[in-house]
C-alpha cells in the first residue's frame, strides 16, 4: 500500500528500479508516463548509480542517453 513517502527516502536500487520501468513507458510511450522525459529518467538513473561495480548502471544510462538523442 502506498504510505506517501517521498521518493527522496526510497532506496537507490528503488530509485534505480523506478528509472528503468519510466524509460520503458517512454520507450512505448505509454499514457501512464504522465510528464516522464528521458532528462527524468538520466536524472533518477545517475542519481541512484550507486558504486555501480559492474558497470551496468551507467550502460543503462547511456542507453536513455542514446535513445533520447535518436527520437530528437
Amino acid at each position: 500500500m502506498d504510505v506517501g513517502v517521498d521518493l527522496s527516502h526510497a532506496s537507490e536500487d528503488f530509485k534505480f528500479a523506478s528509472a528503468v520501468a519510466g524509460f520503458g513507458m517512454l520507450l512505448r510511450d505509454s499514457p501512464s508516463k504522465g510528464n516522464l522525459t528521458y532528462a527524468g529518467v538520466m536524472e533518477l538513473g545517475e542519481a541512484s548509480k550507486g558504486t555501480d561495480r559492474a558497470g551496468y548502471r551507467s550502460q543503462f544510462i547511456d542507453l536513455v542517453r542514446k535513445a533520447e538523442a535518436h527520437v530528437r
